[in-house]
């Protein structure tokens, strides 16, 4: 059986995925991973079986081990395998699959100086947000987005839309030339179209060979194994890690002081200046952007839209609360269970819901 090392100070083992609490494992505990359900792992540790998010778990995995050279990418029963014989995805419906292993917790812990000119407030409320998204060499190619890559679960867009994956790797482009030579642009890669309007999630087009990937058939170039191998390798690499946790930040800024996301004449940083509350709604923005700020405005009206100068943490708190039960009403994707990895990332000291805690 595979096994997994906790990360997190304390994490929680449930009877089932947001059940009850069994116990709790201190930080380095090694646990034996009997089932991946994707957010969750079903483990077993001290004769005790439950369930842990897989934020939480950093894992030794198998994908890394060659397998045959045979000198081509092919698939061995339903793994995927590169020409080296490295086993770096499995198989799923139309493509592959590779959940990864380093969280942006983990990769920031280790490679801090790489970022200080962020505030470690913003760290964490990344750190957060990322038990419900992916790992940092996370790739999906089976679904109607074509390409799906990273902390973000960016994609290439579905159909003939455009995505947010094609900005990511402009920014690498922008930031690392080197690295986005060697991963993409030796390849034919580029980005087009890419479009970031101030309050705007900024997203784009590939170009590959120079066409641009504008329809789904295009597209469908994107699920080969070979470009999950580039993307899923490059999610090793420190500089499009880094890309990754900054791209990922700059999300915050669309919405919290902005302009266009105003409730009546005041910014949302006035009324949530939490990390937790920050990592809420921006949790929100990834999954259903266009729902920012209405679902929080419908909160602000019910409390009779109070002024929030003089507030204290019991007064957001309030709000908060109020928050998620109309974000539980929306086409949020699992709304409560993603409020809850929130909560427990705070339960952990990951992040703080203390009042003004959020400094961007």
């Amino acid at each position: 059986m595979p096994t997994g090392v906790v990360t997190a100070t304390s994490l929680n083992l449930r009877e089932s995925p947001n059940g009850q609490i069994i116990t709790q494992l201190p930080k380095g505990t090694t646990v034996e991973i009997l089932q991946d359900q994707g957010q969750w792992l079903e483990v077993s540790v001290g004769g005790q079986t439950g369930y842990v998010s897989a934020a939480y778990i950093s894992t030794e995995s198998s994908d890394t081990q060659p397998s045959s050279d045979t000198g081509t990418f092919h698939y061995e029963g339903s793994k995927a395998i590169a020409p080296d014989g490295t086993q770096f995805a499995t198989k799923y419906k139309l493509g592959v699959y590779n959940y990864g292993k380093t969280t942006i917790s983990n990769f920031v812990s280790q490679n801090i100086s790489l970022f200080t000119g962020i505030s470690d407030s913003r760290l964490r409320v990344m750190s957060a947000v990322s038990a419900n998204e992916g790992k940092l060499e996370a790739i999906n190619t089976w679904d109607n987005s074509f390409l799906t890559f990273g902390v973000f679960q960016w994609t290439a867009g579905s159909g003939s839309s455009a995505g947010e994956l094609p900005s990511l790797i402009d920014r690498l482009k922008k930031s690392d030339q080197s690295a986005f030579q060697k991963y993409f642009g030796q390849y034919g890669l580029d980005t087009s179209a890419i479009n970031a309007s101030p309050g705007a999630t900024p997203t784009g087009f590939f170009l590959l060979g120079g066409v641009k990937l504008a329809t789904s058939d295009q597209k469908e170039q994107l699920r080969t194994l070979e470009w999950a191998y580039y993307f899923w390798l490059s999610g090793s690499d420190t500089a499009v890690r880094q890309a990754q946790i900054e791209h990922a930040m700059s999300r915050i800024d669309l919405f919290y002081r902005d302009s266009k996301h105003m409730i009546g004449n005041r910014y949302i940083s006035d009324y949530v200046s939490s990390e937790y509350g920050v990592a809420l709604i921006l949790d929100e923005h990834v999954n259903r952007p266009g729902n920012v700020p209405g679902t929080l405005a419908k909160a602000v009206n019910q409390l009779g839209s109070p002024d929030p100068q003089n507030w204290g943490d019991a007064d957001e708190q309030k709000l908060l609360s109020s928050y998620l039960q109309f974000r539980a009403q929306t086409s949020m994707t699992d709304s409560t269970a993603r409020a809850d990895r929130i909560q427990q990332a705070v339960d952990q000291g990951l992040a703080s819901d203390k009042r003004g805690s959020f400094q961007p």
